[in-house]
């Protein structure tokens, strides 16, 4: 049974609030700038060398950010299972899953803004 232990600490509850605003803040993002995009795929990653590398569609880019989401529920419930045996270790997982939604943030504005 979860008892609820990221709620009752103020860290823990801003860092995973932060991560999931982001998260849903990059959801908007993207569908904001991708709803009126009409070209069938989009440019993934360039290279300044050989051109265009990859090449995918929306549903891509959707997936990065589901991935992640699974990813950082994924990380919430391992703090929690482990609060009271390594604390330490759900501190870590809140700041990487922190860190890991502002490099998302950064990877699919640079996508969108190539497109």
């Amino acid at each position: 049974m979860l008892s609820y232990n990221i709620v009752k600490d103020k860290s823990l509850r801003l860092v995973f609030g932060l991560s999931f605003l982001i998260l849903v803040l990059e959801f908007i993002f993207v569908y904001l700038k991708l709803i009126g995009a009409d070209a069938p795929f989009l440019v993934i990653h360039f290279d300044v060398y050989k051109g265009i590398d990859f090449i995918g569609g929306k549903t891509e880019i959707f997936g990065v950010l589901f991935s992640f989401s699974a990813m950082l529920v994924i990380n919430l419930f391992l703090a929690e299972f482990l609060y009271y045996r390594e604390r330490f270790l759900s501190y870590l997982f809140g700041f990487i899953g922190l860190w890991l939604s502002i490099l998302i943030l950064i990877a699919v504005s640079v996508i969108i803004s190539v497109n």
